[in-house]
């Protein structure tokens, strides 16, 4: 059983007044707890101030006050599995005497939903503000595995428990048990080591002294692409669904003028114009924000002119990835390639509802048209 009690570790006036949590034999934590007195009053046989004094009387008041506190705290942070250690022992005394103001920052999860409501605020460079919906995305997905993470954990994570050593631990979880990707691992490590500076930047949250090892890290991913020939067996191919016939004229634009999904499939004749002569496609990027030309291919341009200058009609970026792997399909295109497809890897366990499944993607050889996105 847990026991608190106080002592004194100096015979010079005034000394500081130690408090001692015992947890077990191995685990003894000492801190000061703020308070002096001379040693003259202090007793040994209760190891708390003499009665000889008002002030005294005072003193062994706030001490107790001060045990009941984190002894209080003790049990609470315990039944919810949380480490104590002395640091935890320190941000208490701390805590209870004011000098650390708690917020519901400290938890890691609520200090990344923080940073989420943050973002749309956030300076950037050239006086620019806000994030795009691509990033609020990213940190929103990192939330959920973080919950997933204290579940499996059995204890809720404070910020200043975002060390090396705790981190290696999430590390091991994601790749392991959670089977995702070193790219996806490696990206929410960085995010939550930004998000961690940022806590202690703007809210004096406290950090865990081993932050700055942590480190991101990137895999280089496998490269799919359609060569020349591939698109030209896909354009003579004739498709009895006019959903494919559409999905095909989006992804052979898509093929010569190089833009995003997000930017391509929002394409209209607004966006065409003629400049000094030259046909172009213009737009503004939505992920980088840049406005950028693109001149007229005329693949590109035979598509608007057999549809009466108009762009295929507006699909979903998620139709588009469904039909284009069908569109390569049919069109044979299925030489043995390298890659990663989006694998259910709870399929099998029929207990689990469809929402709940784990897709993740395997890396391995395919049929190039099941690469295709």
């Amino acid at each position: 059983m847990a026991a608190i009690t106080f002592l004194l570790q100096s015979s010079s006036n005034p000394a500081n007044i130690y408090v001692r949590l015992s947890i077990d034999r191995k685990n003894v934590f000492k801190r000061k707890t703020g308070y002096v007195i001379n040693p003259n009053n202090w007793s040994t046989e209760t190891s708390l101030p003499k009665q000889n004094e008002v002030e005294n009387k005072l003193l062994r008041i706030d001490l107790k006050k001060l045990s009941t506190e984190i002894e209080t705290r003790l049990n609470a942070a315990t039944s919810s599995g949380e480490e104590i250690t002395g640091d935890w022992l320190q941000q208490q005394i701390d805590s209870i005497q004011g000098k650390v103001k708690t917020t519901d920052y400290d938890r890691l999860v609520n200090c990344i939903q923080g940073y989420v409501d943050y973002l749309p605020k956030k300076k950037l460079p050239k006086g620019k503000r806000g994030a795009t919906i691509g990033t609020i995305k990213k940190y929103k997905v990192l939330i959920n595995k973080i919950e997933q993470f204290e579940k499996f954990r059995g204890k809720k994570i404070l910020v200043k428990d975002v060390g090396k050593s705790f981190m290696d631990e999430l590390e091991n979880y994601w790749l392991d048990t959670d089977r995702l990707s070193l790219n996806t691992t490696g990206r929410h490590l960085v995010h939550i080591k930004t998000i961690c500076l940022w806590a202690a930047k703007f809210h004096d949250i406290q950090t865990n002294p081993k932050l700055n090892q942590i480190q991101g890290y990137s895999a280089e991913a496998a490269k799919v692409f359609l060569s020349f020939d591939e698109l030209e067996q896909i354009e003579n191919t004739k498709f009895d669904r006019e959903a494919l016939e559409n999905a095909k004229d989006w992804l052979i634009i898509g093929c010569y003028t190089g833009q995003r999904v997000s930017d391509l499939l929002k394409l209209t004749p607004d966006n065409v114009t003629v400049r000094n002569g030259l046909e172009l496609i213009e737009l503004t990027q939505i992920k980088t924000g840049k406005r950028v030309a693109i001149p007229l291919h005329p693949k590109v341009k035979a598509i608007l002119e057999k549809r009466d200058g108009n762009f295929p009609y507006y699909i979903s970026d998620v139709k588009f990835n469904v039909h284009i792997k069908d569109i390569c399909k049919l069109a044979g295109i299925d030489e043995p390639t390298k890659g990663e497809v989006l694998t259910d890897l709870d399929e099998e366990n029929e207990a689990i509802k469809q929402e709940d499944h784990r897709w993740r993607k395997v890396s391995g050889t395919y049929p190039k048209h099941e690469l295709i996105s």
